[in-house]
């Protein structure tokens, strides 16, 4: 039989012990709670239609009372002219009157002629009409603005949501509230048949949204009274979403504590797991994130601190390890680039001196005095080259170590840039142009180092440019110090490259066959120097290849800098 997971068994409990009694509970109170607002919802709305019902009766019966009034009272003048100014100065008296007249009988169609008062079915969509008898051939016509008789209708609604309606015998809308004309014609038929005078009817398409129809008999009028669909949503619908949502969130505070305790029971299990398996698969880093609350048992904390120390002293001796292993390969790297320079830079000019000195001491052939001299010049010139080798190999324990001994003194940095532009054009033939600020003052440095510096870089310069381009040499002043850049014609050299050159023994054509001879040292005791007098070096490839450093210039009073130290 397969065994259940904690989180599996704890789903099958909360949904036959939580989850199903409260949905069926949430069921019957949202049930109950429809029905209610549904009622509510109902009777409110016949409430607004008995009010609506009320106050236009209240209009109507005033308004006939005013009209009877008025035809009794033209029955006490005697004089046209009298009874016509009589008139007139009712309209102007009021504005709600937009016509008052006198009409006789033959112009009068009115089921009942005999009626003190009647309402006219026939009316303009803002007017309505009242008749009054005067006498047997004699009726005053009066008619009303329906704005007045609305304003007087709905005066007392506040904050009133409902739309109301007033509609003749063909359901034109006579009189509005909140109107909502495509809602309204929606509506009509669904209106009740059998509906009686008097008697609020409700009705409509949708159960919780009940409307109430009203119908007049004199005159032949509706009330109809509409439930928007937003007072249901508040009323139904939202109303169960909270109920709903109170549920849920009783039983959730009512879970907490059965489910903190199982869930943090088994969050810190399958930590130790997940653990346990990264260890086993080699991720000494792992740790177990302990989820610590009131319902954690001592057991796991301790299991768990336990673990974690473990881990973290296997992840130790490992990272001991790997450091180990790196500085290994890191110094056999080291050893094999040395023996491979050593072999490849030192073995040239040591063929060269073997080659001449050998040819000079041959006494079976005669060797002119020209060839001599020219043949101890390549000596020269090799055993230069040889020293200039020795001397980078046994600086870079000085720079490494910062024993560097820096002797400090006043330099024309102009005359000794040309006496390396000399230096260097003697051997090789390479056009080299130089500018320099006419107003820069000495620079501060170890003369011998500069020396060195520059005859590196230049040499670098000339060997990884292309074949007759020039090198460019310029010298400013900026924040107290020169700025040298030394400028050549090359590829372009990707920033990933320029960022290693100057580590130990790298070269730019670092490749199985190199192009040019080279130590790849002379970055590396360039900057090692440079920074050990106090300036700076970048190297920049965007157009050519650029090598900018500084160092310091000379200040007045030069009797606080000591003139030797060790960096």
């Amino acid at each position: 039989m397969k065994r259940l997971k904690i989180t599996q068994q704890l789903l099958i409990v909360l949904l036959i012990v939580i989850i199903i009694p409260l949905s069926l509970a949430a069921l019957i109170v949202t049930n109950v709670n429809q029905q209610a607002v549904r009622k509510e919802l109902r009777y409110s709305a016949g409430i607004t239609a008995d009010s609506v019902y009320r106050h236009l009766m209240n209009c109507i019966d005033n308004r006939k009372t005013s009209v009877i009034f008025l035809a009794k009272s033209i029955n006490y003048i005697k004089s046209d002219e009298k009874i016509y100014k009589y008139i007139s100065d009712i309209k102007k008296i009021s504005p709600d009157i937009k016509e008052i007249s006198i009409i006789r009988i033959d112009n009068l169609s009115i089921g009942d002629k005999d009626a003190m008062v009647n309402i006219s079915d026939n009316i303009n969509q803002d007017s309505l009409v009242f008749y009054a008898k005067i006498s047997d051939d004699k009726y005053l016509k009066e008619v009303i603005s329906l704005n007045k008789i609305k304003d007087e209708i709905f005066k007392y609604f506040f904050n009133e949501t409902r739309e109301v309606y007033i509609l003749d015998s063909k359901n034109k809308i006579i009189m509005s509230y909140n109107n909502g004309r495509t809602l309204i014609n929606k509506l009509v038929p669904y209106f009740p048949k059998d509906d009686k005078v008097g008697l609020p009817f409700d009705f409509g398409p949708i159960k919780n949204q009940p409307n109430i129809l009203l119908r007049l008999k004199n005159p032949d009028w509706k009330i109809v009274v509409v439930t928007p669909k937003k007072l249901t949503s508040y009323g139904i619908i939202n109303a169960r979403f909270k109920i709903i949502g109170v549920l849920v969130g009783t039983a959730l505070l009512a879970l907490l504590g059965g489910v903190g305790y199982s869930f943090s029971l088994n969050t810190n299990i399958k930590q130790l797991l997940k653990a346990i398996s990264a260890l086993e698969k080699g991720n000494y880093n792992r740790r177990i994130r302990l989820l610590k609350d009131p319902f954690t048992p001592y057991e796991v904390v301790f299991l768990v601190n336990e673990f974690n120390q473990m881990a973290e002293k296997i992840n130790e001796t490992y990272n001991n390890l790997q450091n180990a292993n790196y500085q290994l390969s890191k110094l056999d790297r080291m050893k094999s680039n040395l023996i491979d320079t050593v072999s490849h830079e030192f073995r040239t000019p040591l063929t060269c001196i073997k080659g001449y000195t050998s040819r000079l001491l041959r006494n079976d052939i005669n060797i002119d005095e020209e060839t001599k001299i020219k043949s101890l010049k390549v000596v020269k010139q090799q055993t230069e080259r040889l020293s200039r080798l020795v001397e980078d190999l046994l600086v870079i324990p000085e720079i490494e170590s910062s024993h560097l001994r820096i002797v400090r003194d006043e330099i024309n940095l102009k005359e000794m840039i040309e006496t390396c532009i000399f230096s260097i054009q003697q051997k090789q033939d390479r056009m080299i142009s130089f500018s320099m600020d006419e107003n820069l003052p000495n620079i501060y440095a170890d003369p011998d180092r500069v020396e060195q510096i520059v005859i590196n870089l230049l040499d670098n310069a000339i060997k990884y440019s292309s074949n007759n381009t020039e090198i460019d040499i310029n010298i400013s002043q900026d924040n107290g110090a020169a700025v040298i850049k030394i400028k050549n014609e090359c590829e372009h050299i990707p920033e990933y490259i320029l960022n290693t050159l100057f580590e130990k023994f790298t070269r730019i054509d670092e490749n199985l066959v190199r192009t040019t001879r080279g130590t790849g040292l002379g970055l590396f005791i360039s900057k090692g120097l440079i920074e050990a007098m106090g300036g700076k070096i970048m190297l920049s490839s965007k157009d050519g290849f650029e090598v900018t450093f500084t160092l310091p210039l000379a200040v007045a009073d030069n009797e606080q800098v000591e003139s030797e130290s060790y960096i």
